[in-house]
């Protein structure tokens, strides 16, 4: 029996840098024959370099050129897709930073994007892309979340990382440690708590609780280690659970993750960046992902970098590529399973 294409959903998946692993982590996620049963996978990027790179792996690969991403069939053995740009592989050396790399992977990523706010898609999934390359193709965002915030003129969002039950949610992300503390303050965490809430919301969630960290050791000791908890972490706790949400916190970070784990929170408010990526790389390191709040389109991504040590070499593991692929299925259906 034929798959019935109307009931699997397009997904848009970015190729990354081509310079990077993004390429054969496409071609080896995409050789996931489960995949197909729930969506039909358009991948945007250069289809002659990831033919290149799938002869390279020895792995039979046809690409089919759609001028539409209607015309997705969603046929197993065969990667459909729109052929965005002009890089060729002979401009591509693996491991090597590159501008008209950088140029490229932020094309695509622009390119998925119209897709998305035209409806033509119902996510987006992004391989990953170099901020330093794509800074020297021009583009001063520090990565795909800055990016697609500000070409969508979206004020309001955050990147939550998931790693089986655990899920963090990030105040801050790419500022310094010390830009991070500074702006650890009440309207902003109540801001991000209420993101947090109403994405779980939209997702079936009726009262997710969430669990709010600490900034300071010991969640700074009654004010003797600092006083962020007593005048910006607490009272933005107790505006939350006044507005209906179920928050709670703030809690030092050390005991405050294994609780999550054990399933006490859906999710984590991390204060910055490697407080909510350390637990997460931790607990699975390989299969864990991300997901942007506020965008008005679904779009997950792997949870790593593009790996210039180790790109050409056949060495990528393709697994948080296809779970960032499973997932934005399951969010085109408006699930964020519970389990």
């Amino acid at each position: 029996k034929p798959l019935d294409m109307p009931d699997r959903p397009v997904i848009a998946i970015t190729m990354g840098d081509a310079a990077g692993i993004g390429p054969e982590i496409v071609v080896k996620a995409l050789r996931t024959r489960g995949l197909y049963r729930d969506l039909r996978p358009v991948v945007v990027g250069s289809a002659a370099i990831l033919e290149a790179t799938a002869r390279s792996l020895g792995l039979p690969a046809r690409t089919r050129a759609l001028s539409s991403v209607s015309q997705a069939q969603g046929r197993y053995g065969t990667l459909e897709m729109l052929d965005v740009g002009s890089l060729k592989p002979e401009e591509v050396t693996p491991g090597r930073l590159s501008a008209s790399c950088g140029r490229a992977a932020m094309e695509f990523v622009l390119e998925a994007a119209r897709l998305a706010q035209r409806g033509e898609v119902k996510a987006i999934v992004t391989a990953p892309l170099n901020k330093e390359a794509a800074q020297l193709a021009g583009y001063p965002d520090m990565g795909h979340m800055e990016l697609l915030a500000r070409i969508t003129g979206t004020q309001r969002y955050a990147t939550m990382l998931v790693a089986g039950p655990l899920r963090v949610v990030h105040l801050t992300t790419h500022r310094s440690l010390l830009q991070a503390c500074q702006a650890v303050k009440r309207e902003a965490i109540l801001d991000k708590l209420r993101l947090t809430h109403e994405s779980f919301r939209g997702w079936g969630w009726e009262r997710p609780r969430l669990g709010v960290a600490a900034l300071n050791p010991h969640g700074g000791e009654g004010g003797l280690l600092g006083r962020e908890e007593i005048e910006e972490i607490a009272p933005a706790v107790a505006a939350a659970r006044e507005e209906g949400m179920d928050a709670q916190g703030p809690f030092p970070a050390d005991s405050l993750f294994p609780q999550a784990i054990a399933g006490h929170f859906d999710a984590v408010l991390a204060l910055y960046h490697d407080q909510g990526h350390i637990p997460i790389k931790t607990y699975d390191f390989e299969g864990s992902i991300s997901v942007a709040l506020g965008l008005p389109f679904i779009r997950t991504s792997v949870d790593h970098g593009t790996a210039f040590d180790i790109a050409g070499k056949g060495l990528a593991s393709p697994r948080s590529l296809i779970e960032a692929i499973r997932l934005a299925e399951r969010l085109s259906r408006g699930r964020l399973d519970k389990s």
